[in-house]
């Protein structure tokens, strides 16, 4: 696994910009406008249905296992197929 994802072009900048603007606008929405912040908005909708409640555990696993265990997933994956 190399580390060229990281160099400095555009689509690196670009994640990075993102990045920092979701921070500043969770930081200002917890500060300013408390109940207002992504968390608060999601929370009803994966809490409301089971299935969106399965779909966001399956998600989160996945998100999980695909950042912090990349040859994990690549054995599932290579497993699966």
């Amino acid at each position: 696994m190399t580390w060229s994802a990281w160099k400095l072009d555009p689509l690196t900048w670009g994640w990075i910009c993102w990045i920092c603007w979701f921070i500043a606008w969770e930081t200002l929405a917890l500060w300013r406008y408390p109940g207002q912040e992504l968390t608060a908005h999601l929370r009803p909708l994966f809490g409301e249905h089971p299935l969106t409640w399965w779909v966001g555990l399956g998600l989160w696993m996945w998100l999980g296992i695909h950042f912090l265990a990349p040859q994990l997933e690549a054995r599932m994956l290579d497993w699966l197929v």
